[in-house]
């Protein structure tokens, strides 16, 4: 059993979210792993109690002060709950919220939220993780009291966050492509999805966007984001799908697909189990599923 509280986010023009945090109350016992991962960058903290959580690369202990940090499309699952409960306060923002913090394209963090070195470890244990917090807090605060330039503090003590991983937690992306000749045309592909997403887009149309050829754009795409550009795409529209099926309203899976962009059910179904690890009916009926 769980229960969600938003604390704050800031959107897209379409509506989804840009940046979100929210507190999530977990009760105690074990929970069964399911693939969960999503197309944001995560930074959660342990507020209260432990448990497990489940990565690709392992199983890490939960407990009160500890920070998680899980790059775009990593598999992880909270997967046990001690017998005190658990709070955690989860931070999420899509990787280019930070095309927005960088003065010229070298200093964009972007990258960083693909991949990490193998030296990471996904879980900074409490009495290494102090100025996180504090900076993780700093934006908590910020959402709470949304006084005069709060957004632009937001990604202040984002940036803050950022450089303490680099400097102290040995978090360092894979250099996979050519930063310096490619990034803004990869930054112009995921602006052209999220806008278009559900419409039938082709690999010809995206290439044009991105000024590339269609090989080069797939092999460069899948070589920055861990995954595929297809699976981008459908990673996309079911973070919508999921959006609206939680929200409550009338809308029946059909309008659901339709509306994100797949032409069937079937595929649909498919595609959510796939992305989301459990069907549409399945989180309709329980929400909750969709926080961890």
């Amino acid at each position: 059993m769980k229960t969600t509280e938003t604390i704050g986010e800031i959107l897209f023009e379409n509506n989804m979210p840009l940046i979100k945090m929210w507190n999530v109350s977990v009760t105690p016992g074990q929970r069964p792993y399911w693939k969960h991962s999503h197309t944001r960058f995560e930074i959660m903290v342990v507020a209260s109690g432990g448990g497990e959580y489940t990565a690709a690369n392992g199983v890490y202990e939960m407990r009160k002060g500890d920070v998680f940090v899980f790059s775009s499309n990593e598999e992880h699952c909270i997967t046990n709950v001690s017998d005190e409960g658990l709070t955690i306060t989860n931070l999420h923002f899509e990787p280019r919220y930070l095309e927005k913090t960088a003065s010229s394209e070298k200093d964009s963090f972007i990258e960083l939220c693909f991949s990490h070195s193998d030296k990471f470890k996904n879980r900074i244990p409490s009495d290494k993780a102090e100025f996180i917090r504090v900076c993780h807090d700093n934006i908590r605060q910020e959402f709470i009291k949304k006084e005069r330039e709060y957004e632009v503090s937001i990604r202040a003590n984002l940036n803050l966050l950022i450089i303490n991983l680099l400097r102290h937690h040995n978090y360092e992306a894979h250099e996979t492509y050519d930063k310096k000749n490619n990034l803004k045309n990869i930054l112009s592909v995921f602006d052209y999805i999220d806008n278009n997403f559900s419409e039938n887009l082709t690999l010809n149309e995206l290439a044009e966007v991105a000024g590339l050829t269609p090989n080069y754009l797939s092999f460069l795409f899948k070589k920055l984001n861990g995954i595929s550009l297809w699976d981008y795409i459908t990673a996309k529209r079911t973070e919508k799908a999921a959006a609206l099926i939680v929200s409550g309203g009338s809308q029946t899976f059909l309008d659901i697909a339709t509306e994100c962009g797949f032409n069937n059910t079937a595929n649909f179904n498919k595609a959510f189990k796939k992305h989301k690890g459990l069907t549409p009916s399945e989180l309709k009926k329980n929400p909750k599923r969709l926080y961890h």
